[in-house]
Order: C-alpha cells, then structure tokens, then sequence
C-alpha cells in the first residue's frame, strides 16, 4: 500500500536516480577512483612511500568531503527555493501535498540520490585493504562519518531552502554555517581563554566548566576530528562514534524545523525575479536605475548591483574577511601562538587573496545564468554593442564587486614589507617557486572559464562541478607528468602551464558562442 506523503518522493527519486546525469555521476564517480587509484599504486610500487592503502582512502574520503559540502551549496540548498523561483510551489500546495510530502519530495529524494554516490564506492574502496595500510574498520568509520555530515548537510541546506526566497542565498548562508560547523569551535576556545587569563578565571568551574563541556563536544560532533582520529595507524575505536550520532540527531532537528516552519515562509508567493545579492531588496525603478546610466554603460552597472550586490555586498564581503581574520586569530590563541605584526600581515594576505578567489568563482557562476534563465538575452543582444563588448562588461561589473577585497592584502603588504621583499628574492633565487605561482594563476583563471562556461550549461551545480573538474582533472595530469619526467620539476611545470593555457584559450570563445546560442534560442 502507497502512504500518500511517500508519493512525490517517489516520483522524484525515480526521476533522479534514472536521469542521464545520476548515471554518468557514478561513472565519473568510478573514474575518479581509478584516477586516485592508479598513481598512488604507481608511486607505492617504485617505494615513494609507505602504507598506500590509507593514503588512497585518506585521499578519497577527503575528496568526497569537499565535495559533499559544495553540493550542498547549490544541489541541497535549491530543494524548495527552485521552486519559489520558478512560481510552481503553489501549484504543488493546490494538489493537497502537506509539507511533510513537499519536504520528503523534494530534499530527501535529493539526498538518497546522493548516498547512494557514496555507497557506490564503497566495493572499491575496499581494494585499500589489498593496497595495506588499512583495515576494513577504518572504511566503515570513514565512510559512517561521510554519510552521517551528508545527512546534516541535507538537512541544513533544506531549512535555509525553506526560508530563504533564492538559491543564492540559502547557499551562501548554508557555507557561512558550515565554515562555523567546522571552524567556530577554534574560535569559542580561543576566545574563552582569553578572557579566563584576563581576568584569572577558572575554566574547571561553574559555568565555564559547562561552556568548556560543549565547545569539546562541538569540537567531537566535526567530521574533520572524526576523521583525523580514524587515519592514525593502528585505529581499533568504534564504527559509529558521537560524530555520527550527533549529526543524525542535529540532521533530524533540522527537518522538524524546516517542516515547522514550512507553512510560515511559503504562505506568501512573490512574484518571480532574478536573484539579488543575500538580503538586498528590490527598489523602486527611480532609486534602482541612476539617471546618469544609459546605453552599455547600465550593464555593467546592473551586475554591479545585483550580481555582486552593490554597496552594500562590499560591505557584507568586508565584513566576511574580518570574521576570518578574527577566526584565525582566535586559533592562534587557542593554540598558544604569539599574535605579532608578522602574523597579522600573513593572514590578512591570505585571507584576502582566498577570499577574492571565492568571490569571483561564485560571481562566474552567475555572471551569465542569470540572463540564461530569466531570457534576458535577446534583448541584451538588441543593443548596439557585440557580444564580446556585452560578456565583458558583465566581467567588469562583477570585477567591481570583488576586486576591492584586495585592500586587505594591501594593508598585509605593509604590515610586513620585509617578508614581502623575502619572499620576492626566494622566487628570484629559486625558479621552481616562480614556476608554482605562474602554474597556481593560470590554474585559477582556466577554473573561472570553467565555471562560467558550465554555468551556461547546466541548471544548477556548475562551481561544484568545475572544482571537481579542475581538482580531479589537475591531480591526474600532474601525477602523469610527475610519473613520465620523474620529477624534473621545469618541464612538468611547462607543461602544466601549457594545458592551462590551451584550456583557456579554448574556453574563452566557447563561452561567446554559447552566450550567441543562447541568444538564439530564446
């Protein structure tokens, strides 16, 4: 007998798991195992190191766990917003689904979809315990660990689905949570021990014992932990640790919230419109459009504004890299580190280079889907400007909301000018050090093509998917290249850099005749 609230999740999961995309998701799954696989061998066999069994898993766990967390930006964050965006929620709430059938359709297919990716490794895994090293308990824990932060992840991404209006910006907030999930307890210990040795207070009583408590506890609940526990040789704990229980129970709380709050943030459908950056709103047509603005030069604008959110998203940027630089800071103190102007210089550097990177790869993704989806194109193309003219100042418009983020790394460059000259004359002295960071830029700048041009292909998970095309793809070519020229760094470096240039060079106009296809076709 059919349970009527099983009866879209069926549907659905049907429709998932018997899609062209879930089938070449596990072949490519299978691929990717095979490309992890055959170097590691490679290497173990001429006695590179030792142990290649655990390496492998070590390597393909971690892999899957960056990957789970980028799709749950995009493939698990759009579970209900999708439909908020395309004006067909209530539709679905005309046909008597309650939000139980709604919540199980359209997220928990999703979900199964998705741990049956991992279970499908699971065989092959198994072949790291020929490889040695490692033992099947070792598996079991590692991969309970994936499955149980899969569950959570799921479930979070639904409840800022249910609540927030776009993908966008369940998206965003689902990683600012996540980057907490992993990070935030660093920062509650090193902040907790600050003010015990400002004021001499004693951390193994009263209410400070209890906070000490749930940071470890918060500490314990992280994959991250869990999984370092797992990878030390001789691991004989258990298969199922308080990783895995508390993120069942923290995944379960997450649904019963989104489905308590289902009925409060659905009531009320708007109508449909492009997404804006986080929590901007839309304007009035006066206040939106500067009179000042005609012609090609409102393009750039227009993405200024809604793409990289204005204003008002540096300051929300700005005030990302601060808490950044505040959370690396509170780990050096949990972690008893000297906070000089050395150190401050070198994390707001880093800080601001990763930060711009993530910045522009998220805006490539969205630099042209929008125009695709809302088929806004043809009427772009309409003005006397080409289609190059018009892609690139949509790339200007996007650059303007991001490129300022490099003030940070300016005032990390004279917080520490000499380290900055060291480091100048090191690269002079040691070609091989100029040659990584020539090889790290044009990877960067083949990843941004890539991402822009997937996200005019695919509907949803194109920055996902372009780090797993960039990091497989790269892991692969430089261990060929690493194995064929036995290590000599130059040409591997040359031809690297080759390949970069090749794929961008080849993207480049791809993406202009897609952009000109689009058109077309609307």
């Amino acid at each position: 007998m059919k349970l009527p609230a099983l009866a879209l999740f069926e549907r659905t999961l049907r429709l998932e798991t018997r899609s062209a995309l879930f089938c070449w998701s596990r072949v490519g799954m299978l691929g990717i195992i095979l490309l992890f696989l055959v170097p590691i061998q490679t290497m173990a066999r001429y006695g590179w190191y030792g142990a290649p069994g655990l390496r492998f898993l070590q390597e393909m766990v971690w892999a899957n766990l960056i990957f789970i967390t980028l799709v749950g930006m995009s493939y698990f964050a759009s579970a209900i917003t999708e439909e908020k965006e395309e004006m067909t929620l209530g539709l679905l709430r005309m046909t008597d689904l309650n939000p139980v059938a709604i919540l199980l359709g359209k997220s928990t297919s999703r979900l199964v979809g998705a741990l049956l990716l991992l279970l499908v490794q699971v065989p092959f895994i198994l072949l790291a315990v020929a490889l040695g090293g490692v033992g099947v308990l070792q598996i079991a824990a590692a991969y309970g660990t994936l499955l149980a932060y899969l569950f959570l992840l799921c479930n979070l991404a639904l409840l800022f689905s249910v609540v927030f209006r776009n993908t966008a910006t369940a998206g965003a907030i689902t990683l600012l949570f996540i980057v907490l999930f992993f990070f935030g307890h660093h920062w509650a210990a090193g902040i907790e021990r600050y003010i015990a040795s400002s004021y001499n207070l004693d951390l193994s009583r009263g209410i400070w014992a209890t906070l000490t408590s749930i940071i470890d506890l918060w500490q314990h609940a992280t994959p991250t932990n869990r999984l370092g526990a797992i990878f030390q040789i001789g691991f004989n704990g258990p298969a199922i640790g308080f990783q895995v229980i508390s993120n069942l129970v923290l995944g379960v709380l997450l649904f019963l919230l989104a489905w308590a709050l289902f009925d409060w943030c659905t009531r009320e459908e708007k109508d449909a419109a492009p997404a804006r950056f986080l929590w901007r709103r839309r304007a009035s047509r006066r206040s939106r459009i500067p009179a000042h603005l005609v012609g090609a030069g409102a393009i750039t604008w227009k993405d200024f504004t809604f793409i990289s959110g204005g204003s008002w998203g540096l300051v929300a940027k700005f005030a990302v890299v601060g808490l950044l630089v505040a959370l690396c800071n509170a780990i050096a103190l949990n972690n008893d580190t000297e906070i000089t102007r050395e150190f401050e210089g070198g994390i707001l550097i880093w800080v601001s280079l990763v930060s711009t990177a993530f910045w522009l790869a998220f805006e490539a993704s969205r630099i042209f889907k929008d125009e695709v989806r809302w088929k806004t194109l043809s009427s772009l193309v309409t003005l006397p400007i080409s289609m190059r003219e018009l892609a690139y100042r949509k790339v200007i418009g996007a650059l303007k909301g991001t490129l300022p983020l490099l003030v940070a790394f300016v005032i990390g460059v004279t917080l520490v000018p000499d380290k900055i000259g060291e480091f100048l004359d090191e690269l002079n002295r040691h070609p091989i050090g100029l040659g990584m960071l020539a090889v790290v830029i044009l990877q960067y700048i083949l990843f941004v093509h890539l991402t822009a041009f997937l996200s005019l292909i695919l509907k949803r998970g194109a920055l996902p998917l372009a780090i797993a095309i960039q990091y497989v793809g790269g892991s692969f070519f430089l261990g060929i290249l690493a194995f064929l020229f036995r290590g000599d760094s130059d040409t591997i470096f040359f031809f690297t850099a080759f390949l970069c240039v090749a794929g961008t060079i080849v993207l480049h106009p791809a993406i202009g005749l897609r952009l000109a296809r689009a058109a077309a076709e609307e």
